[in-house]
């Protein structure tokens, strides 16, 4: 009788220990599985708030500073000074693209090509710009604030003359019928700041402003020779002159839209 009471207390002890056991396991079970579950959301949530690619669309407008060349023509009594490109609007209007990558919340790299479809001999021809670079700044809820620096180029669909082969008279400026335009292309670096409005959470509102740089090479230039005295500023006669290589600071501005994904 005794072995018997004894040896019920020890299954009964025995089950009550099991099912402790199995009421702690379960209870770590069903923590660790809350935990997980909102370090998940929590991931998510940050993944979410910030998207790794960018494309977008831009309304571009560049501003080009004066080309000036310094050259020696023979009937003047002094250096002349010769102003490149004397009819050509100063001002070019134009659409781009844009493509980025953002390699963290404060630093991206991106790559954008904008097309001026202006096409006229004395302005250079319809003009393609490509820049590539990194953007650096910072990114808060519902604005950012970056600056650019983004080198490239600019490729002018009349950039440059060559003479046909065709019996021209020799001279100063040489006639522009005596040449045909080629394209060109020179090196450009764009710096500059960006100011990005979030209206949503993939939705971009860009608007950048800089300093387009443009390093032109030695080429044949649309001028306006003055007359005798270098002070006038009527030109006296239009052809075409060699220029030498010469770098010009040049205002750019877009507004654009993008999508982040």
């Amino acid at each position: 009788m005794c072995i018997r009471s004894k040896l019920s207390r020890v299954s009964l002890s025995g089950s009550l220990c099991d099912l402790c056991a199995s009421v702690v396991v379960s209870v770590i079970v069903l923590v660790s599985t809350f935990l997980v579950g909102v370090e998940h959301i929590r991931a998510q949530s940050r993944s979410s708030d910030h998207y790794k690619f960018e494309v977008g669309g831009n309304f571009s407008l560049i501003k080009f500073g004066e080309q000036t060349a310094i050259n020696k023509v023979p009937y003047c009594l002094a250096t002349c000074k010769i102003i490149t490109e004397p009819f050509s609007h100063s001002t070019e209007v134009g659409l781009g693209a844009r493509f980025g990558y953002n390699l963290n919340r404060h630093l991206a790299v991106e790559a954008e090509i904008n097309f001026f479809p202006r096409d006229r001999l004395y302005e250079g021809g319809r003009k393609l710009e490509g820049l590539f670079g990194v953007k650096a700044g910072k990114r808060f809820r519902k604005f950012g604030v970056f600056a650019k620096g983004r080198p490239g180029f600019l490729r002018l669909g009349k950039g440059d003359f060559r003479m046909r082969p065709a019996l021209c008279p020799g001279d100063i400026p040489e006639p522009i019928g005596c040449f045909d335009p080629v394209a060109k292309t020179s090196f450009a670096f764009d710096a500059g700041g960006i100011v990005e409005y979030y209206p949503t959470k993939r939705l971009v509102v860009r608007f950048d402003a800089g300093d387009t740089i443009l390093h032109f090479g030695e080429r044949l230039a649309v001028t306006s020779v003055p007359a005798l005295n270098p002070g006038v500023t009527i030109p006296f006669k239009i052809g075409l002159l060699g220029a030498p290589a010469e770098t010009t600071h040049n205002l750019q501005g877009n507004i654009g839209v993008g999508f982040r994904f």
